[in-house]
């Protein structure tokens, strides 16, 4: 199957995975238990006229296959509704708290990544070694500590006793880089904790994999060097399992934020998905999640891709 067959393949799986998606975000208000209409009226309101304007503006006296489609052509044209509470365009909201998480996430990845790759390479190079030790001694304590104690420790610990860093708060990049980083540190640091365990564990074990198969033998019998052998030969091969937990540990990633986010503060779709379950903004929840579902399937599309050129021998099946 040549790259080209294969991308308009993996193009159309994306489809019904789109339909589902959409289909289960536009059953959120209707499965809100009582009448949708009152879920959107503030709570206790009793104007009929209000009544009637939601009624005719979401087309509740349409099927519900028409209410359907009325909403996703409003999607397609990037209209997600109007936030309850705040009066504005969903899009908006979203659109202005995405990028503060795409930030917490990518600097998540980025830390998970420069320490889980040198270390679970270096644990397994180098088994039973105090690297190896010290990889799998990490990887335990990442998996063992829930994400809400380890941000609430880091946050008495170098928040408040040392004042190393802010505990809560956003500083945009463009005001000021510098009080940015600063704010952005522990978030980050504690949405990594876990991928680096993930990754530590999993870098590991595919690099012991691969050094222990047959080809690598050949190498070091012609008498490679054993670095040469790992640069050129057994990291590629090992890349694309560790791939794969990457791709779905970005996209945890971005579901993590709900939790991080409230914890600190950090005013990402995490927490204006938090913000709107509580108030019950319903419009805002199903646009938060609209977005983050298509991220989510945006990402593993192009580590599909990833794949296919890593690895040409790799089909749909």
């Amino acid at each position: 199957m040549s790259f080209t067959q294969f991308l308009i393949r993996r193009l159309l799986f994306v489809v019904p995975t789109i339909f589902l998606v959409t289909v289960a975000v536009f059953s959120i208000l209707q499965l809100v238990p009582g009448d949708p209409v009152d879920a959107l009226l503030e709570e206790g309101m009793q104007d009929e006229e209000m009544r009637e304007i939601i009624i005719k503006q979401y087309g509740f006296d349409k099927p519900i296959y028409v209410q359907y489609l009325r909403w996703m052509g409003k999607v397609l044209q990037g209209d997600l509704g109007s936030s309850i509470l705040h009066a504005r365009p969903v899009s908006e909201i979203v659109g202005d708290a995405l990028p503060r998480t795409v930030y917490l996430t990518i600097a998540a990845m980025a830390i998970a990544l420069i320490i889980s790759f040198p270390l679970g390479i270096f644990a397994a190079v180098n088994r039973k070694s105090w690297v190896d030790y010290t990889a799998q001694v990490t990887a335990l304590i990442g998996l063992s500590v829930p994400g809400f104690w380890a941000a609430l420790m880091l946050m008495l610990y170098f928040g408040l006793m040392l004042g190393w860093f802010p505990v809560v708060g956003y500083t945009p990049p463009t005001e000021n880089f510098t009080d940015f980083l600063h704010h952005l540190t522990l978030p980050a640091f504690t949405l990594g904790l876990e991928m680096v365990a993930v990754q530590t564990r999993m870098t590991r074990s595919t690099m012991l994999d691969e050094l222990n198969k047959d080809y690598v033998q050949t190498h070091r019998s012609q008498g490679l060097p054993e670095r040469q052998i790992i640069a050129r030969y057994t990291l590629k091969n090992a890349m694309i399992p560790t791939l794969t937990i990457v791709s779905i540990r970005f996209a945890a990633l971005l579901g993590g934020t709900v939790v991080i986010e409230s914890v600190f503060a950090w005013p990402g779709i995490g927490l204006t998905i938090y913000d709107g379950i509580m108030t019950k903004d319903f419009p805002v929840v199903q646009g938060g999640i609209l977005v983050l579902a298509f991220s989510f399937i945006f990402i593993n599309l192009l580590v599909d891709i990833g794949y296919k050129w890593l690895d040409p021998r790799i089909v749909l099946e």
